[in-house]
């Protein structure tokens, strides 16, 4: 059986940890508003910090201003996207030495993406890794596994939330926690790209989505589920993304019925290519 992401090892030596503000939720229609970062090696030393205000040529909604306390005033004389992101990329270095990581990681992908659609330029290389499924299978009894719910049971600096580069911060105390807790194997993990023109699929799942275009059927081990560990076979379907995590939706075998799988409890899977899966009823 395959182990998610057994191909592709952390080889890079460095780590940032990113979080942006902005102007609200959706990255085709809301700009950034700032962006804050910091580097560290695999010891959790810190390397370096990057932070910076945005102005983003629209008003800052006041629901959104009373978040994260940034207000039109304050991003007046801040520049615009293209020097900041530029000046980012250029500060994490290049993909094959520096890993992304970012708590609810498909938005903040998605949102440097559109930046950098709108922009015409290429798409980089970086992976980044979600830390909230991470935490969520490495303490399943936690009240929430939103940012603000780990730094308050983990007792992580709560000084400045919602604050680029403080949550930045924080993201990094919950990658060094989850790695003191024995649990941190990135299974969730997105390349930077614009939502805006084609959803954004976690790296390192390739063999479901061919084995979902192709009709066949997998076999998993499944930490999870009414079923416990036992092996499964299942029709996968689609990805979906619900809560911040990403599931892929399939027909279960057992039971014949579509269910959704978590990928960050997914532990061993087998594509069985030369098996059909029948169509959904």
């Amino acid at each position: 059986m395959t182990t998610p992401h057994d191909d592709e090892s952390l080889a890079p030596e460095i780590f940032v940890a990113f979080d942006l503000e902005t102007t609200g939720l959706s990255p085709r229609d809301d700009r950034i508003v700032e962006v804050g970062a910091v580097r560290f090696d695999r010891a959790g030393n810190e390397l370096g910090r990057f932070q910076s205000l945005v102005n983003p040529r629209r008003p800052i909604p006041a629901r959104v201003q009373w978040i994260h306390g940034i207000s039109d005033a304050d991003v007046a004389d801040a520049p615009e996207i293209a020097p900041v992101l530029l000046a980012f990329l250029g500060w994490i270095g290049p993909a094959e030495q520096t890993f992304l990581m970012a708590h609810i990681a498909r938005v903040d992908a998605g949102f440097l993406g559109a930046e950098l659609g709108r922009m015409g330029l290429a798409m980089p290389g970086h992976q980044v890794i979600d830390t909230l499924p991470l935490a969520r299978k490495c303490w399943p009894g936690f009240r929430g596994h939103g940012l603000d719910a780990l730094t308050a049971q983990l007792g992580l600096d709560s000084s400045d939330k919602h604050r680029a580069l403080a949550d930045s911060l924080r993201v990094r105390a919950l990658w060094l926690a989850l790695q003191d807790a024995g649990r941190f194997e990135p299974r969730v993990r997105y390349a930077i790209g614009d939502p805006t023109r084609s959803e954004l699929i976690p790296r390192g799942w390739d063999a479901l989505t061919e084995a979902a275009r192709a009709g066949h059927l997998v076999q998993l081990e499944y930490s999870g589920g009414s079923r416990g560990p036992a092996p499964r076979t299942i029709a996968p379907r689609r990805f979906e993304h619900r809560g911040g995590l990403v599931y892929v939706v399939a027909l279960c075998h057992a039971d014949g019925k579509e269910k959704a799988f978590r990928l960050d409890r997914i532990e061993r899977f087998e594509v069985l290519a030369s098996v059909a899966a029948p169509p959904p009823a």
